[in-house]
């Protein structure tokens, strides 16, 4: 399995030829991963003994969780030390070909690296410098999207122990790049400026790839599913948590008495 790999529909042919086009710019070599589509679903499932536990996600966003999910198990099945995924509607900065062919920058500790910006104001430590123009910056709250992102053989480990504790019960991003990060014992790190960015963030006119999973997101319908009673005593408990304002008070205090401040994303051609 190579070390980058490109989510994809079987049959995105205009995504394909411009991620052909890309990489081959950037000189990165990658394979596809064919995307798990809607009519996979439920087969998917059934092969990793996953429940879908929300009443709130799509059968498009399962599809797409399941998509990453089944890399983070490749990953540990063949003992990867780490993965680059992106999704196929990405651009590269021109320092993506430097980086993204090294692996010597990498910290030791990482579970996630996020690459992209989605150009909302994040919470990073001043970092350590990559290139002249480049950072890695340890990053303490949420940031949406998952165009592209390094994770470590460690990193799938909590990502497929937190997914199959609680189910699939929201967007994979919602895990990777909040609940993920919400765990005191996670290294969740941001590259600033972002390495890559996704086409509808680029330029939010583009209608160069259209997105099935956004006309998804916006009609939002709900499914009913009976959840097990560990699933709603889990579902509660990760409510509950999220609701104590006061310690998360605490944290972010704290975490700006240590350096860490908002600040956006940017990204640089």
């Amino acid at each position: 399995m190579k070390k980058a790999v490109v989510v994809s529909l079987i049959n995105e042919h205009e995504r394909r030829k411009h991620i052909d086009d890309l990489f081959n710019e950037h000189s990165i070599d990658f394979s596809y991963f064919d995307a798990i589509n809607k009519a996979q679903v439920e087969n998917t499932l059934q092969k990793y003994g996953l429940a879908v536990t929300s009443e709130r996600i799509s059968k498009g966003e399962v599809a797409c969780y399941l998509s990453h999910y089944c890399l983070w198990e490749q990953v540990i099945e063949n003992e990867m030390p780490y993965l680059m995924v992106f999704e196929d509607d990405v651009y590269f900065s021109k320092e993506a070909k430097d980086l993204l062919n090294s692996s010597e920058w990498l910290p030791s500790d990482f579970d996630v690296i996020k690459l992209e910006t989605m150009h909302g104001r994040v919470l990073v430590n001043k970092g350590t410098n990559l290139t002249s123009d480049h950072k890695l910056c340890r990053m303490k709250s949420s940031h949406m999207g998952m165009a592209g992102y390094i994770v470590s053989q460690k990193g799938a480990q909590k990502l497929v122990k937190m997914t199959r504790e609680l189910g699939v019960d929201r967007p994979v991003d919602h895990i990777m790049f909040d609940r993920l990060i919400e765990q005191k014992t996670s290294n969740v790190y941001q590259v600033s400026p972002a390495l890559c960015i996704q086409d509808k963030i680029y330029n939010e006119q583009s209608t160069r790839f259209g997105s099935c999973l956004e006309e998804e997101r916006q009609s939002r319908p709900v499914v009913k599913i009976k959840l097990s009673a560990q699933q709603k005593i889990n579902r509660e408990l990760t409510r509950l948590w999220t609701q104590m304002n006061l310690a998360n008070l605490s944290r972010s205090l704290l975490l700006t008495i240590n350096g860490y401040k908002r600040q956006e994303i940017e990204y640089k051609e």
